[in-house]
């Protein structure tokens, strides 16, 4: 499993949707400038290196589950926003495949070490080596 940035193909992909997508561009866009913000200072690169760690050895068995139970395995990106405590406020995947909404529901209730500052969003790009 590679976990990565991947800002740059999710704005590409934002051009590709639909005006009938379920995902909210507007706030995805949002999410994503917020992301690109967070990594350009130290703390926030710092973090970033953290969170890869920390979400890989908490929650590498169930992604992998999720993987299992669906029909399709394409790549697709997590945001979540956390709380200055580090719980998940807030979680948006795109694309909104079964997969990635596995993905999703598994994080909803998750927690991670407090990040730099409070509503902080990560961007995590899961996509499987075939």
């Amino acid at each position: 499993m590679k976990f990565s940035k991947g800002i740059l193909a999710v704005l590409a992909a934002l051009v590709l949707l639909g005006a009938g997508a379920a995902v909210d561009k507007e706030r995805l866009a949002d999410a994503l400038a917020a992301v690109d913000a967070n990594l350009k200072t130290p703390a926030g690169k710092k973090y970033d290196e953290q969170f890869g760690g920390e979400l890989f050895n908490k929650y590498q068995a169930g992604i992998k589950q999720c993987k299992g139970s669906a029909s399709k395995v394409d790549p697709f990106d997590i945001l979540l926003k956390l709380s200055g405590g580090g719980k998940v406020e807030e979680v948006l995947v795109y694309p909104e495949t079964q997969f990635a909404m596995c993905s999703r529901d598994l994080l909803l209730t998750a927690s991670f070490n407090p990040p730099p500052h409070g509503e902080y969003w990560v961007n995590i790009h899961v996509q499987f080596k075939r």
